[in-house]
């Protein structure tokens, strides 16, 4: 994929913030997935609904948006060119009626629909997706979204660097086409497309408010409309009745409160005052619990493995760890099972970079890779390194309850070997910026697919042209970095993830990280509601959902 030339920082930090709550019980419960019946009541036309999110919205503005609290809703204000089937990972065109890529895997060709209109009446073209390509690549703008497409896309580096006032690889043939040229063949470019950075926008009305004003007042295409948003209070999203869409969205309105306390927004569920906790809101340990053993409750969990890895990142540029043996012995010293309980068994444990549901994981390790735990055999590989002694290091953390405890659990492991682990908590930018500064000798974080592809983890936190931006592992292998480029130009398919298996054996012979584990996320859904699942990619189905009378 492309070099990422700003940061990931959205997805990378706000998964430690937001999926998993505070756990002590080592609990495992249901299993069910896929979409809620309800009742046996017939959908009711319209209908309001209310639910809770755990804060508010970093950024509303498209060309920001990197976390999964924006994407809960800027995904229902704006289109973008694709997007994913329901519950599927497969691609279908959403503001593009069809599209085509050459056979040589350099041009991208859309015909848009006809008649999309964005919610101020003003129709949606070719144009509207050129102009949301140039302010993703306006310094000015600092969008998270610029490394997906520069140097990608062809021109897109001129124009960004002022040296070309459109960008030579987009263009519209006429006002219902899009064509993209890339320098190189990605078998992921549409994964890219489907994200939330590149929708149709309409310039005129951004240009109107200014890119400040435009965070806080989005204004699209898409299914749901701002009705009103009272910061660090509540939004109201009511119903696009324009929407191209025929039938969609299902609800009229929408009432978003910000709750950071999970009891609460579970004591709202039991009350049968919100709709559902999902993405939107965590499920608290206590009541997590009880939600499990409540027969009036534990039917209405659905759970999924997210494709997300937690993992202690190793500076492979400082002493000790620039040594192998001592990397192989800190994978071997840590319990995860341990972490798994400290989740209420909300997670499974892994040895392995690519999580289980991404193309390229493998099921079976080879012995020499696969870092089971055993101190004993860690005490000796310390020996060996000419550490019997053990060392002084520093970890580094959030600051969240949960990061806290699971820090405390690899600290007491570490200790047993002989490492004296200093753990230092940071919150927010100060956590992120600090992991960049590689000054820390480890680095506890996660990282949550952008797109079902592994090389959004192996090309994006290994590649040694990422450090210090994402790789924070500082790991760089010149024979790895050439595998990943390699791997990159090859289409979706066997081969493709063949490659990525490779490389996965290839990184993990060098012990860069330790991988902990793959996080469950638990949801519950009221009875009375219809059509809500857990899309594999995106957040809650806010436009799919509709109410039974109840």
């Amino acid at each position: 994929m492309a070099k990422k030339k700003t940061t990931k920082m959205g997805m990378l930090v706000l998964i430690l913030l937001l999926i998993l709550s505070a756990c002590s019980s080592n609990s495992t419960g249901t299993d069910s997935k896929g979409t809620t019946k309800g009742n046996d009541g017939e959908a009711v036309k319209g209908g309001k609904i209310n639910i809770d999110m755990s804060a508010d919205f970093s950024h509303l503005d498209p060309a920001m948006c990197y976390d999964f609290g924006c994407y809960e809703v800027v995904t229902q204000f704006y289109n973008m060119l694709v997007t994913y089937e329901p519950d599927s990972t497969k691609l279908v065109g959403s503001a593009a009626e069809e599209f085509n890529i050459s056979d040589d895997g350099l041009t991208y060709t859309f015909k848009l629909k006809k008649g999309v209109k964005f919610h101020n009446g003003t129709e949606m073209t070719a144009q509207s997706f050129i102009d949301e390509f140039k302010r993703i690549l306006d310094p000015e703008v600092g969008s998270p979204g610029k490394g997906f497409i520069d140097p990608l896309v062809i021109g897109s580096t001129d124009f960004s660097e002022g040296k070309a006032k459109e960008i030579s690889g987009i263009t519209a043939p006429d006002p219902y086409t899009l064509v993209i040229k890339i320098t190189e063949p990605q078998g992921t470019f549409l994964n890219v497309l489907a994200m939330p950075f590149f929708p149709a926008i309409d310039k005129q009305y951004v240009d109107s408010i200014g890119n400040k004003e435009f965070d806080h007042k989005p204004m699209g295409t898409g299914p749901w409309k701002l009705k009103s948003y009272n910061t660090g209070k509540d939004m109201v999203l009511e119903k696009n009745a324009d929407y191209f869409v025929a039938g969609f969205p299902k609800l009229d309105e929408i009432t978003i409160t910000f709750e950071k306390n999970a009891q609460s927004s579970a004591l709202k569920f039991k009350q049968g005052d919100t709709a559902f906790i999902g993405w939107n809101q965590l499920i608290g340990s206590s009541d997590f619990i009880q939600f499990q053993q409540d027969s009036k409750y534990k039917d209405l969990l659905q759970s999924q493995t997210l494709v997300s890895t937690y993992y202690l990142a190793l500076n492979n540029q400082v002493k000790p760890f620039d040594n192998k043996l001592v990397r192989q012995a800190v994978n071997m010293a840590i319990d995860k099972e341990k972490l798994v309980k400290l989740n209420n068994g909300r997670a499974t444990a892994t040895n392995q970079i690519l999580p289980p549901d991404m193309p390229g994981y493998q099921k079976d390790l080879p012995a020499e890779v696969d870092y089971k735990f055993n101190k004993e055999k860690a005490k000796e590989l310390l020996k060996e390194a000419g550490f019997a002694d053990g060392f002084k290091t520093t970890m580094l953390t959030t600051s969240s309850d949960q990061a806290t405890k699971e820090a405390q659990s690899i600290q007491s492991d570490l200790k047993e070997i002989g490492i004296d682990v200093e753990i230092r908590p940071l919150s927010g930018s100060s956590y992120s910026d600090g992991a960049r500064s590689l000054k820390y000798g480890m680095v506890s974080t996660a990282w949550f697919q952008d797109y079902p592809d592994p090389s959004n983890f192996l090309d994006v936190l290994l590649n040694g042209s990422e450090v210090p931006a994402n790789n924070w592992a500082a790991y760089n292998n010149p024979v790895v970095n050439d595998m990943l480029k390699k791997a990159s130009t090859l289409s979706p398919g066997q081969e493709r993830w063949a490659a990525f298996s490779e490389i996965q054996l290839e990184v993990l012979k060098d012990a860069p990280w330790v991988p902990l584990y793959t996080p469950v996320r638990y949801a519950i859904v009221q009875p009375w509601l219809k059509g809500f699942y857990q899309h594999p990619v995106w957040m809650d189905p806010l436009q799919n959902i509709s109410v039974t009378k109840h």
